[in-house]
């Protein structure tokens, strides 16, 4: 959580932002912001998105490691990051490298038991999102409509309506999204 802190710090630097006029933008308090740039805070995946979205950035791109190459990108599974948010109770690992060059930016989302990416629904970056339910059970809500899914289960959607996952089981709920710009 603390390269990521660091990074969302860069970003609103380098966008030239203050802290007052980020949390104007994003719908947070200034004080939760600076908390959450220094490490003292996990914030939800939701609080998270609204950030991203503020700075016109991807929450994807909080990983960046600012290099390109036309090489393929190879991630291992044991040098993937992975960053936990007690907020939402929930883990977030890249599944790429160089987000920001990029027009799809894959993660790997796990819910723990009643977990949730946010206490309500929210609204997330331009684009399109695809999601498949890898293990577990989830439910995936948008425009007040509940859809409960089950392993193996996709759904393609328009990010910018409200929308929440939340998981409904007993064991962990993994899922695959996929945000495209």
């Amino acid at each position: 959580m603390e390269q990521l802190a660091r990074q969302l710090q860069k970003i609103r630097e380098d966008r030239q932002l203050s802290l007052r006029s980020l949390a104007e933008r994003a719908g947070v308090s200034a004080s939760a912001i600076s908390q959450i740039e220094a490490g003292q805070v996990s914030p939800s995946i939701a609080t998270l998105e609204k950030l991203c979205h503020a700075l016109g950035v991807h929450i994807a791109d909080l990983f960046d490691e600012g290099t390109d190459s036309p090489a393929p990108i190879i991630v291992r599974a044991e040098q993937r990051r992975r960053v936990y948010s007690a907020g939402s109770h929930a883990s977030i690992e890249p599944l790429a490298k160089n987000f920001s060059r990029k027009k799809m930016q894959p993660i790997l989302l796990t819910l723990e038991p009643g977990g949730e990416i946010g206490e309500h629904p929210y609204s997330s970056a331009e684009g399109e999102e695809f999601a498949m339910l890898i293990e577990g059970c989830a439910c995936f809500e948008q425009q007040e409509t509940r859809h409960d899914l089950v392993k193996g289960d996709a759904v393609y959607y328009d990010p910018r309506q409200l929308h929440n996952w939340r998981n409904t089981g007993k064991d962990p709920a993994v899922l695959l999204i996929v945000v495209a710009q």
